[in-house]
C-alpha cells in the first residue's frame, strides 16, 4: 500500500488513476494532485481505466460519474474482488444531479465523492483524507493480523501442556503481551471442573501496581455469571469509564487499579461460568475494537477448555500415582508375608515329616492322625501363600511377557500324568484327547503349566468317585485379530456350579456357594484368568449343577504353527 509522505507514512508517492471524458477535468485534477506530491495517470474512456486497473492498480481511482455507469462501477468492484492484494479506493466526481448515482455507488465500493465544478482545495483535501483513511484501515488490518497470530501462539501454548498452573502462566504473560496490557488478572472459583486460581501478571513498568483490589468469591461469581449468560464482555468507553450500572462496586475497584482502558471477560463452559479474566491498561483511555474483543473471547474459551481438561488429566494422574504406590505397598507386603510365613512353615512341615517318619521315636496312631491334620493345614497354608505370590508376580509382570513356542499336547500330557495319582485315589478316569496333534502356542511354559494344572486339579477335586475328567486339545477358529488359535477343554462330571455363581467365578477369593465343603483358596481360577489374559487368550465356563463343568481355554498359536492348521486328532489316549 502506497502512503502519502509525512502524516500518511513513509515517503512514497501515492498513485491516482483519473478517468474523465472531459479533457479539462483530466488536466485540472492531474495538475492539482501532482502539485500535492502524487503520481497521476489519466484516461478518457472507461475501457482504458479498467485496463489500467488490471495492469497497475492505483491507491485512488477518481472517475467522472457522468462517464461511469452502474455497470462500469460493478466492473470495477468485480476487478477489485479478483485482485485480492489491491486496496484502491474509488472516488466519484459528480454534479448535484448525479448524486443519486453516487448513493447507489456506495453499495459497489465507492468511498467518497467530489462535487463539480471542482475546486483546487477540495480536490487535494478530499483525496488526502481518503488516502489517510485507507492507510488507517490498512494499519488496523495489519494490527489485527499480528494480534491474531499472537493469540494463536498463546492458544497453542495452552494446548501444549496438561498442567493448569502452566496454562495460567502462559495465558497471563501471552495475553498481556499480545494486547499490550499493563496488568492481567485471572481468577477461577471453587468448582469441581477446574482448580482454584488467583493469579496476576504485570508489565515491568507496572510492577509497583501489581496488587489488584480484593474481590470476594461471591462478587466474582456474580459478575462472571452475568457476563457468561449474556455472552458478552465488559469494556471501558472512549473516556476510560467502564459501564458499572449493573455492578456499582466496579467503579471503585477500577479506580483503585488505575485502569484507563479495561476489559472483563468471563471463563466458563456449558451453562455455568467459573472464573473471570481482567485486562487493564494505564495511560490514555481507548476503546476496544470488535476484533480485539473477539480474539480475547477466543483465547478465554481455549483457556477454559484447557483448564478443564488439564484438571481432569492431573486428577487422573494423581489417582494413577496413588494406585501405583498402593500396588507397590501391596507387593512389598506380599513379599514380606511370603518370606516371613514360608520360612517357619517350611520348618514346621520338615519337622512334621521327621516325627511322622519315626525319626524321634514311634508315634502313637492317635497322635499321628492329629499330626497329619496339622500337615494338611500346613500344606493348605503353603498353597495359599504360593497363590498370593503368583498373583503378585502377575500384577507386576502385566505389562510384558517373555514367550517361546510351547508344545500344548506335550504340556497337557505332563500335567495329566502328574495328576493321575490323585485321580486314581478317587477312582476318577482322567482322559486326554488330541495329544498327537501338532499345536504350539507362544507363551510362558511355566505359566501355561499352572493354568492347566489349576483347571485339571479342580476338575479332579470336584468330581466324585467313579466320575470322569476329559481333556481335549485341537485347532479352533481364528480370534478377532485373525490369528489361528488352539482350544483346550477340560470337562468333568463333578458337582457343577450354580448359575448365579458363574459371573464371579474368576474373581479373587471367590468360591462357589456349593464348594465350601472342599478345601481351596479361591485364587486358582483368578490366577488362570490373569495368566490366560496375559497370553492374549480367553477362558470361559459352562456348568450344570449335578451334571458337571466344562472350561474352555483359547490360546493364539505361534507364528510357525499358524501355518499348519491340522485337523483335530480323533484318536484318544487314556492316561492310567
Amino acid at each position: 500500500m502506497r502512503t502519502v509522505a509525512g502524516e500518511l507514512g513513509p515517503a512514497v508517492r501515492p498513485t491516482v488513476l483519473v478517468g474523465a471524458t472531459d479533457a479539462a477535468i483530466r488536466e485540472f485534477v492531474s495538475a492539482v494532485l501532482e502539485a500535492d506530491g502524487m503520481t497521476v495517470t489519466a484516461y478518457a474512456t472507461v475501457a482504458q481505466v479498467l485496463d489500467e486497473l488490471q495492469r497497475n492498480p492505483p491507491d485512488i481511482l477518481l472517475v467522472d460519474a457522468g462517464d461511469m455507469s452502474l455497470a462500469g462501477m460493478e466492473a470495477v468492484r468485480r476487478l477489485s474482488d479478483r485482485q485480492s492484494g489491491s486496496q484502491w479506493r474509488v472516488m466519484l466526481m459528480a454534479t448535484e444531479d448525479e448524486l443519486p448515482l453516487v448513493e447507489r455507488g456506495y453499495a459497489m465500493g465507492v468511498s467518497d465523492y467530489l462535487i463539480k465544478p471542482l475546486s483546487e482545495s477540495t480536490v487535494g483535501n478530499r483525496v488526502r483524507v481518503t488516502l489517510a483513511r485507507s492507510e488507517q484501515r490498512r494499519r488496523e488490518r495489519n494490527g489485527v493480523a499480528v494480534l491474531r497470530d499472537q493469540i494463536r501462539r498463546v492458544s497453542e501454548g495452552i494446548r501444549s501442556t496438561n498442567d493448569p498452573n502452566e496454562m495460567i502462566s502462559l495465558a497471563l504473560s501471552g495475553i498481556g503481551a499480545a494486547f499490550e496490557a499493563d496488568q492481567v488478572w485471572i481468577r477461577t472459583l471453587d468448582d469441581e471442573r477446574v482448580p482454584h486460581t488467583d493469579a496476576q501478571w504485570a508489565c515491568e513498568s507496572a510492577q509497583d501496581t501489581m496488587a489488584m483490589p480484593h474481590r470476594t468469591e461471591e462478587q466474582v461469581l456474580q459478575l462472571a455469571s452475568a457476563l457468561w449468560t449474556k455472552g458478552s464482555v465488559l469494556t471501558s468507553a472512549d473516556d476510560g469509564r467502564i459501564d458499572t450500572a449493573d455492578h456499582p462496586d466496579l467503579a471503585e475497584w477500577f479506580a483503585t487499579a488505575r485502569g484507563k482502558a479495561s476489559v472483563l471477560a468471563p471463563l466458563g463452559q456449558g451453562t455455568k461460568a467459573f472464573g473471570l479474566m481482567c485486562l487493564i491498561r494505564h495511560g490514555q483511555p481507548r476503546p476496544w475494537s470488535p476484533a480485539e474483543i473477539s480474539l480475547l473471547q477466543h483465547v478465554a474459551g481455549n483457556l477454559a477448555h484447557g483448564l478443564i481438561q488439564g484438571h481432569l488429566i492431573t486428577a487422573q494422574q494423581e489417582v494413577v500415582e496413588k494406585l501405583r504406590e498402593l500396588d507397590q505397598a501391596k507387593s512389598n507386603f506380599v513379599a514380606t508375608v511370603n518370606h516371613e510365613l514360608r520360612t517357619p512353615l517350611t520348618s514346621i512341615t520338615g519337622y512334621l515329616e521327621l516325627v511322622l517318619d519315626g525319626d524321634a521315636g514311634e508315634v502313637p496312631e492317635s497322635v499321628a492322625r492329629m499330626l497329619k491334620v496339622v500337615g494338611r493345614n500346613a500344606t493348605r497354608l503353603r498353597e495359599l501363600i504360593e497363590d498370593m505370590l503368583t498373583l503378585s508376580r502377575m500384577d507386576f509382570q502385566s505389562s510384558g511377557l517373555t514367550t517361546e513356542p510351547v508344545d500344548l499336547p506335550q504340556l497337557l500330557r505332563m500335567v495329566a500324568t502328574a495328576l493321575e495319582p490323585a485321580a486314581q485315589a478317587k477312582n476318577v478316569r482322567l482322559v486326554a484327547e488330541g495329544l498327537d496333534t501338532r499345536l504350539a502356542a507362544d507363551g510362558d511354559a511355566k505359566m501355561l503349566e499352572q493354568v492347566f494344572a489349576n483347571i485339571m486339579s479342580n476338575a479332579v477335586k470336584f468330581t466324585p468317585q467313579d466320575g470322569a475328567v476329559r481333556v481335549t486339545v485341537g485347532s479352533g477358529p481364528d480370534n478377532d485379530d485373525g490369528v489361528p488359535c488352539a482350544i483346550v477343554t477340560v470337562a468333568d462330571s463333578g458337582i457343577g456350579i450354580p448359575e448365579e455363581d458363574l459371573p464371579q467365578l474368576f474373581s479373587r477369593f471367590y468360591r462357589a456357594s456349593n464348594a465350601h465343603a472342599i478345601q481351596g483358596t479361591g485364587l486358582g481360577l483368578a490366577i488362570v484368568k490373569g495368566m490366560v489374559d496375559q497370553h492374549r487368550g480367553s477362558v470361559s465356563v459352562e456348568s450344570t449343577v449335578g451334571v458337571g463343568t466344562t472350561f474352555t481355554i483359547t490360546l493364539p498359536l505361534s507364528a510357525d504353527d499358524g501355518q499348519h492348521r491340522a485337523a483335530e486328532a480323533t484318536d484318544s489316549v487314556t492316561v492310567s
